[in-house]
């Protein structure tokens, strides 16, 4: 199970990598605008991210609906890399004897 978080912390952080890179080359072109994960998926697949506030509100609670919109406004690097480098840190394999 640590070997499947260190791999999964590593690819948030490649993820994350990636969209910083994206996120600069964007602003190197002028568009003031960041790169949120909500927007991400908006253009891959903006049905499902209907479907999933549908199931937020309607399914679980419509109070919790917010916070989640709010997480989705946040740049893609921002939700990606920490939660990769704690997966990474607290997953490592332990090298000692």
């Amino acid at each position: 199970m640590r070997r499947f978080g260190h791999w999964l912390g590593v690819g948030l952080l490649v993820a994350g990598a990636a969209a910083t890179v994206a996120e600069l080359l964007t602003i190197l072109q002028g568009a003031p605008a960041t790169l949120s994960i909500g927007a991400i998926w908006y253009r891959i697949h903006a049905n499902s991210l209907v479907g999933f506030q549908a199931l937020i509100e309607n399914g679980i609670s419509p109070l919790l609906w917010p916070p989640i919109q709010w997480l989705l406004t946040l740049p893609t690097w921002l939700v990606l890399v920490p939660p990769g480098l704690l997966l990474v840190l607290l997953c490592r394999h332990n090298r000692r004897g």
